[in-house]
């Protein structure tokens, strides 16, 4: 699994702050959350607590969950007063029941085999109320596929500058998984340091994600489409 979240934890939680615009995600949980009453939620791939932190100032009752504990202490640390479990989606066991699950930043891509995906599913309908609420994005595989390319990407935080060069590799292994490699190379008080990474992602075809949640006891309510991204708003059936 990725050193992105584990050994490089730190620089995760530096850089994504350039990379990600939490305050529109939360906007756009927010939205969803409200029109359907949600205020209990299990928010699943939290990594560093920077949509935990929104949520809770924002009244909701809220419980995050992440793979890696070297992310839930820097969330412990973002946010002291916020409820942080470690463990892994595909193993959810939760007596208490969520108006709403979330599982965010497209954290299911890294679940590559069916049987993840299913426990996944399940374990999400056990943790939900009556007719709880389900959201969740995927990369979308034709968008993935006929344009696969690299990138770079370069940060400036404080004395630190941090590069990230990434190329990709179709996989294929357990449906349309592909292989990310990526350098890290990190230049602080004039002293260099870098990493290499590599993770293995899934993205999805409408049709799969449809099946899945069929399977796992959902009905969908709303499918949201943009370029290379799906994102599924779906209820306990």
């Amino acid at each position: 699994m990725t050193k992105l979240y584990s050994t490089l934890a730190r620089i995760y939680h530096e850089m994504y702050q350039h990379v990600f615009d939490y305050d529109k995600e939360f906007e756009f949980y927010d939205s969803i959350l409200k029109k359907f009453h949600s205020n209990s939620i299990l928010e699943i791939g939290c990594g560093s607590g920077m949509l935990a932190r929104r949520f809770i100032v924002n009244g909701y009752n809220y419980c995050g969950l992440d793979l890696y504990n070297e992310m839930l202490d820097i969330a412990r640390e973002e946010v002291p007063g916020g409820s942080f479990i470690q463990c892994d989606m595909r193993n959810l066991n939760f007596d208490n029941k969520f108006d709403a699950a979330l599982i965010t930043g497209r954290s299911l891509a890294y679940v590559p085999e069916n049987s993840g995906i299913i426990s996944t599913l399940y374990g999400v309908h056990h943790a939900l109320k009556e007719n709880g609420l389900f959201v969740f994005g995927v990369f979308e595989a034709n968008g993935i596929f006929d344009n696969f390319n690299g990138f770079e990407q370069e940060i400036n935080t404080g004395n630190k500058k941090i590069k990230r060069i990434s190329r990709m590799e179709k996989n294929l292994e357990t449906g349309w998984t592909y292989d990310w490699y990526a350098r890290y190379i990190i230049e602080e008080n004039g002293k260099q340091s870098e990493y290499d990474d590599k993770t293995t992602l899934r993205a999805f075809t409408r049709d799969e994600i449809l099946l899945f949640l069929k399977l796992g006891g959902f009905k969908v309510v709303e499918i949201i489409d943009e370029p290379k991204t799906m994102t599924f708003i779906a209820e306990k059936a």
